[in-house]
């Protein structure tokens, strides 16, 4: 999708958002845990464990993200973490067990203006997962349970459209606070992937 300047001269928001991100959308892209997804000997008890730790991370920068909106008067926020709990419930694993996978504590700071930043992370996260969907396909087969990566209805592509048409109006005026926001997410995924797995029903 092109950027559209929000003013002659000027970056668009999402252009700056892009900028603001970029070193660490291609750190993540070549993450061990990313890259692991394509490899052919992945196992389902990875997959499993994969998803454990997507969900102690997304589950509460979710609800910290739906504070900051009620705070702001803003509409509800963009949520991934059932999707998660859908596949690791298909999959085999107990709610008992669902709900005692590690949480992370160390989330960012929401700045006032800057919940887009959240929105930016949270459905670009979605883009390209048909090429994970089709990998994982492949080679997990048809008892792999891939809600989060599949969005089979396409409700996540019409939202990232309908929400980047929106940002340069509604966001060319917090461009610094949606950036940070965005950036301080990209940092504590980082970390947080970098510490050790949980173990839903995978393996350490």
């Amino acid at each position: 999708m092109p950027d559209r300047p929000s003013e002659a001269g000027a970056p668009s928001v999402i252009g700056a958002l892009r900028e603001a991100t970029r070193s660490r959308h291609e750190s993540l892209a070549s993450s061990p845990g990313m890259s692991r997804l394509f490899e052919g000997d992945y196992t389902i008890a990875e997959y499993r464990a994969h998803l454990g730790r997507l969900l102690g991370f997304f589950e509460p920068l979710e609800n910290a993200a739906s504070h900051r909106a009620k705070a702001e008067g803003g509409p509800p926020v963009v949520r991934r973490s059932p999707d998660l709990r859908k596949d690791l419930s298909i999959m085999g694993v107990s709610a008992h067990d669902i709900d005692a996978v590690e949480r992370c504590q160390r989330l960012p700071n929401f700045a006032a203006g800057g919940l887009r930043g959240y929105t930016y992370v949270v459905l670009g996260s979605t883009l390209g997962a048909k090429i994970i969907v089709k990998q994982l396909r492949a080679v997990l087969g048809p008892t792999a349970s891939l809600r989060f990566y599949g969005d089979e209805n396409g409700l996540y592509q019409a939202a990232w459209s309908v929400f980047c048409s929106d940002l340069e109006g509604s966001g060319k005026n917090d461009v610094e606070p949606i950036c940070a926001t965005a950036v301080g997410i990209f940092d504590a995924y980082a970390t947080w992937f970098s510490s050790a797995p949980c173990t839903a029903g995978g393996r350490r």
